[in-house]
């Protein structure tokens, strides 16, 4: 049957679909896309070769996107630029063709070619993705370039589905005809800028956001019949690589390339994060993850598209599609740290975390690739940076972490796909922010390899972290050398990781066994030399990473101390490496008591003089690592109070001044003051003193996001950013 509609004729992607091919083709392509979330790319590849649709395009695209994301090599990053180049391609000029071809598919909810424009929008996120993570500063901005052009296109499909609803008011009114259901065009609903108005109250979509209109006026709606895709409207911006070393206070006055924005100086001085103009609302979502849906503030007029209307595969795939992508877009951004978001609101779009959060849970809702892909990002945001955060609202308050949504949502996703190792390791995340890490250590080992070397080497990380926060040093040392045979991300910080697992063995072994810590020793010595060799080889957006910053001028500090000294290199080491890195991935927050203790007596170690005569000698910037390690320690125990004491008494009672200086650790002070907001948050009681807990915790945060320059900085930063985030919440609701 399939054969006499054309469902598995190979489609010339030059020629049109018609209304049969174009389901066809897209079930086809979509079918072997799911083949990905069984780990097979090899059946995906090949069944994708059996079309060239725009569908089948942007299947090779996903494809060769997931590998290098997943695993940031260079050789991937190029194949995925050039297959979603072609995608976007194909699907510009089939979006054209089907605005003029009256044997197109047409749909009730969308313009004709939406489906096509989805492909386009959804190659360029990808491609965004793919340029920021390059290490070329300009593949970094063509990529946020991309963005905004995809916000906008996804930004009217979204607009004309609200369009459709506004126009729906009854369940029936979905079997009726084209002509007496159908809603007025894009174009109507458009003003002279190219903005929607007249939708009403639309405070569960994405289409009410607030952009400047500045940077509308410009752009016309991407699914107007008056605009085709493939037309570059900026064809003359000349992309080209950034000088680095120029003066920050003696800015360039050559041409910066063209924004259609005037006064750009006055909107950047004077734009707010929480501009008055931009109005937040309430997203409600039902408990079951079945009726996942985005309620708006009125719900007895407005309800989610796949309650009222049955929709077929190709309205699904829009539907679904646009809202993974919208969702993925505001939730990316929401991210952004503050001053570089403020530049992305001025070119024409913000992120929104709790909008996008509620589009992906209702794109979850699809049973096709779209749905699993949004079960996805969900999982993996709210099992890593949610747990990862500290002042976060509590289990399955708005916000917070919906634990029993998401089990139901991962029970959901490995009985669709079973031979996916991706579901299993969220699970084993899921039992880490359980504090369950022996079961979470025993599911990444249990099951085959993946035939993937990208979810591998994710596995490998993830049961090197688990390891560490057990204090299982030889599993931790083993499991971040297994990940530089995997990938070419971050050699340096595996390195570094699997030396100071050995710097832990050789002080256990070194009044015990002398042998035994001679041998830990050599190997910690090996390993943690080795790694400032592998920095530099790896940029983001022309950068050095953070961490490669970090090991080098730990490891250089070392070297130093153990010259001054006189002593091995292994005995130059200062307060447990294992430790900070344990702090930095705030494994704390995973461990139950039995394994904080452990924690506590390892940076113990290190002040007893006993044990470590040099400590005597240490430098104040060690000394208050020390502190603060064991500060926030006893936070996890919850003993705030002692906490509290330490940070004030030891380290945020000394001069910032102090802690200037090239081999010096000038973190420690900011994460400080974060820890002792931590502490004040984590001592609500729900008496009228939360109030001012919370007031004395916001200014707290505030002096730590205006800091100056600190190591660790973006890393402390999305800790700090969630965190203002919800005191906010808390303080306006006077919670």
């Amino acid at each position: 049957m399939r054969r006499i509609f054309g469902g598995h004729r190979k489609n010339d992607s030059s020629s049109s679909l018609n209304s049969i091919e174009e389901p066809n083709q897209l079930e086809d392509a979509m079918r072997a896309v799911a083949n990905i979330m069984n780990d097979d790319v090899d059946a995906a590849e090949s069944e994708l070769n059996h079309g060239s649709s725009p569908f089948h395009m942007l299947g090779h695209g996903v494809v060769s996107f997931l590998r290098a994301a997943l695993g940031f090599e260079q050789e991937m990053m190029r194949e995925a630029s050039d297959r979603l180049a072609d995608a976007e391609n194909a699907a510009a000029d089939h979006q054209r063709r089907a605005q003029k071809d009256a044997k197109a598919f047409r749909s009730e909810v969308y313009p004709p070619g939406s489906e096509f424009a989805l492909c386009y929008a959804e190659s360029q996120l990808m491609s965004a993705v793919v340029g920021v993570l390059n290490e070329s500063l300009t593949e970094s901005l063509k990529g946020f370039y991309k963005l905004r052009k995809a916000y906008m296109t996804l930004d009217a499909i979204m607009q004309a589905e609200q369009n459709f609803l506004n126009g729906k008011s009854t369940p029936s009114l979905a079997n009726t005809s084209t002509t007496s259901s159908k809603p007025e065009s894009p174009q109507q609903n458009m003003n002279a800028q190219g903005a929607y108005e007249g939708l009403g109250s639309r405070p569960a979509t994405p289409s009410n956001l607030t952009v400047p209109s500045s940077a509308r006026s410009s752009v016309p709606s991407p699914l107007s019949s008056t605009m085709n895709l493939d037309e570059d409207e900026d064809e003359d911006i000349d992309f080209v690589d950034a000088e680095e070393d120029l003066d920050s206070e003696h800015p360039s006055t050559e041409y910066q390339g063209k924004l259609d924005i005037p006064s750009l100086d006055h909107h950047v001085n004077n734009l707010s994060l929480h501009d008055d103009a931009i109005k937040t609302s309430d997203v409600s979502v039902d408990e079951d993850m079945k009726s996942a849906v985005i309620s708006p503030t009125n719900a007895d007029s407005t309800a989610s598209l796949a309650d009222i209307y049955e929709m077929g595969s190709l309205d699904e795939f829009v539907h679904s599609g646009s809202s993974l992508c919208f969702g993925l877009l505001l939730l990316v951004l929401s991210l952004i740290p503050p001053a570089f978001s403020k530049l992305l609101y001025i070119i024409g779009f913000r992120g929104d975390r709790e909008r996008g959060i509620a589009l992906l849970w209702q794109a979850t809702r699809s049973t096709n690739i779209n749905g699993a892909f949004a079960g996805l990002v969900l999982l993996g945001f709210l099992n890593g940076l949610v747990s990862f955060s500290d002042i976060i609202p509590g289990d399955d308050e708005k916000g917070g972490y919906p634990r029993q949504r998401c089990k139901a949502l991962l029970a959901s996703m490995r009985e669709r796909y079973p031979g996916s190792r991706l579901w299993l390791l969220e699970e084993s995340r899921m039992l880490s922010s359980e504090r369950q890490l022996e079961k979470a250590t025993a599911l990444t080992t249990a099951d085959k390899p993946s035939p993937l070397k990208q979810i591998e080497a994710l596995r490998w990380f993830d049961h090197g972290l688990n390891c560490m926060y057990l204090h299982h040093y030889e599993d931790c040392s083993s499991s971040f050398q297994k990940c530089i045979t995997l990938n070419n991300w971050s050699h340096a910080l595996y390195c570094y990781i699997a030396g100071a697992s050995h710097i832990e063995l050789y002080r256990k072994y070194k009044a015990s066994d002398p042998t035994k810590a001679q041998a830990q020793a050599e190997e910690a010595e090996k390993l943690l030399k080795q790694a400032p060799k592998y920095t530099g080889k790896k940029r983001f957006m022309a950068r050095q990473l953070p961490f490669d910053i970090f090991v080098n001028r730990k490891v250089t500090k070392w070297e130093q101390r153990a010259q001054e000294l006189n002593v091995p290199f292994v005995d130059a080491v200062g307060v447990s490496p294992i430790e900070e890195m344990i702090y930095f991935w705030n494994g704390y927050k995973r461990m139950r008591p039995e394994h904080l203790q452990l924690s506590l007596g390892a940076i113990a170690w290190s002040t007893d003089v006993k044990q470590n005569p040099g400590w005597e000698e240490e430098a104040l910037d060690e000394r208050c690592i020390a502190s603060l390690l064991q500060a926030a320690t006893f936070r996890n125990f919850g003993r705030t109070e002692e906490a509290k004491r330490i940070l004030r008494e030891e380290v945020l009672c000394h001069e910032w001044a102090a802690f200037k200086g090239h081999s010096k650790d000038n973190w420690v002070q900011p994460v400080g003051y974060y820890e002792m907001a931590v502490c004040l948050w984590q001592e609500r009681d729900g008496t009228e003193a939360d109030k001012e807990r919370i007031q004395e915790g916001s200014a707290l945060l505030d002096k730590v996001a205006n800091w100056e320059t600190y190591e660790m900085e973006a890393r402390v930063g999305m800790r700090v950013t969630t965190a203002k985030d919800t005191l906010r919440k808390y303080g306006n609701t006077g919670t």
